[in-house]
């Protein structure tokens, strides 16, 4: 009999007695392979008790009957049984097997000493790596969280629920959705339409912002970042391309709302006086929660590792990335393949840390070589379909002034509009709406004026959307030289 108190247990004894319940109880079976399929036969020390598992694993699976005379034949079957025979015997673990309900305080233990002996190897691999004249100290941190975080998912055993157990969770959730400001219940994006559509950036979620150079997209992610900040939410952002003091200069930007970006880089039409009172002027940028980090060709471990510190230490709210096709992957692999893994691995971040990750990424040149109004479209994804399927949302910044379109279908002027296209939304409409956006400065806002809605046939429908106004353009001064970004 087992002693669970015994802080030394016989982990071989452990085995023999899960075995043992597996190939001799129905429930314990069905218990033991939910519990313990996930790891694996490396679960197991012993290598013929990983051979036993491995044969109960693949009958259970085909939906044939365990016990020891099916394990034993399946054994030879697959040429296994010379790994077992003469170091255990089958029939003696279903002879034994434990009469009592222990399975799962037993696959419990086994799934901690599993994780035991994961973490020591982490420790050996990471010693040897470190020990090497060129090893990078922060790609081997990045290695070292993610290693750990895989871990410690292990020991997380998600089991089914029941709607009663969920029912009053999600109805808490509506509740208090009626409670927020016009339905507010994730991160704000600053604009009023676009939260009316999303409501907010969710926690979990993938959103993709693609756009062609041009777009606005990274003027537009910082804009978002920063009232986010304001309204309360940590975040981080990530640029791979631009250094943290542009961002910073861009911001600063936006703040005061009449230079331009390349006004304040150059000094252009300022005093010295001038360019000192901006130090209080756009003082609160300094309270703001918003980390910049500017690592180039961002690895997807080194970003997990350090958005899961600043979770831990600042609790971040949400993360963008600026952009996709910069980060990089593991190696070896062709670009599709690589960008796949990426955001596969950005969507699991997102759920493990409970935040919305905004991931910026390029189009094709498929765009320009449309005709008409050259809309962009989910098939102008660059390099991996895997984009469009692992996002929750795929939104594109479009500014049709930028082609020289300078009217709408309606006739109304296009100069300093955005549109933002909802290519995909997994949980809410496809949407299109129109803001006022002045790029040299990076302000964004909400405009006055109705949008027709277009049906999928192409023809106006007689349903129009309002969209608020909360600012007005003419306080700024825009540079033609400044193209955005």
């Amino acid at each position: 009999m087992i002693n669970l108190e015994n802080p030394n247990l016989d982990i071989v004894e452990l085995e023999r007695a899960v075995l043992g319940i597996l190939l001799s109880n129905d429930h314990g079976l069905r218990d033991g392979i939910g519990l313990l399929g996930r790891a694996g036969d490396a679960i197991f020390t012993q290598h013929p008790h990983r051979a036993i598992f491995r044969a109960v694993q693949a009958l259970y699976a085909e939906g044939l009957h365990v016990d020891h005379l099916s394990v034993n034949h399946r054994l030879v079957a697959s040429g296994q049984m010379q790994a077992v025979r003469g170091k255990v015997s089958v029939t003696d673990l279903y002879a034994a097997a434990p009469r009592g309900q222990n399975i799962t305080t037993y696959c419990h233990f086994l799934l901690r000493l599993h994780a035991k002996r994961l973490t020591v190897e982490i420790g050996q691999r990471l010693s040897y790596e470190a020990a090497k004249p060129d090893a990078d100290v922060h790609e081997l941190l990045a290695k070292a969280q993610a290693s750990l975080g895989a871990v410690h998912n292990g020991l997380e055993l998600k089991r089914p629920k029941a709607v009663a157990e969920l029912y009053d969770e999600v109805v808490d959730t509506i509740v208090f959705a009626t409670q927020q400001p016009e339905g507010l219940t994730g991160v704000t994006s600053g604009l009023r339409t676009v939260d009316k559509i999303t409501g907010g950036w969710q926690p979990g979620d993938l959103v993709i912002i693609a756009a062609r150079p041009g777009m606005g997209k990274t003027t537009w992610a910082l804009y978002m970042a920063r009232e986010a900040a304001f309204a309360g939410k940590p975040g981080v952002f990530f640029s791979l391309e631009m250094e943290d003091k542009q961002l910073v200069r861009k911001m600063i930007t936006t703040e005061l709302g009449v230079y331009t970006t390349s006004q304040l880089q150059r000094g252009v039409n300022l005093t010295t006086d001038e360019a000192e009172s901006i130090r209080e002027r756009a003082g609160r940028l300094r309270k703001a929660p918003l980390f910049i980090d500017e690592t180039p060709a961002l690895s997807i471990g080194e970003l997990r590792a350090k958005a899961a510190r600043l979770k831990a230490e600042h609790d971040i709210q949400f993360i963008v990335i600026d952009y996709l096709q910069l980060m990089t992957g593991t190696p070896g692999q062709t670009r599709t393949v690589e960008i796949g893994s990426i955001t596969r691995a950005l969507k699991q971040t997102a759920k493990e840390l409970g935040v919305p990750i905004l991931a910026l990424a390029q189009l094709s040149r498929a765009t320009e070589q449309r005709g008409g109004d050259k809309k962009p479209q989910l098939s102008d994804l660059r390099e991996s379909g895997d984009i469009e399927q692992d996002a929750d949302i795929v939104v594109f910044p479009y500014r049709p002034d930028y082609y020289g379109i300078k009217e709408d279908d309606m006739g109304n002027p296009t100069t300093d509009l955005s549109y933002i296209i909802f290519g995909k939304h997994r949980n809410g409409p496809l949407d299109e709406v129109v803001i006022g956006s002045t790029l040299p400065n990076g302000r964004y806002f909400d405009i006055d004026t109705v949008v027709p809605v277009v049906t999928p046939a192409g023809s106006l429908s007689s349903e129009v959307r309002p969209v608020l106004r909360t600012a007005t353009p003419s306080e700024f001064m825009p540079d033609e030289t400044d193209p955005g970004f």
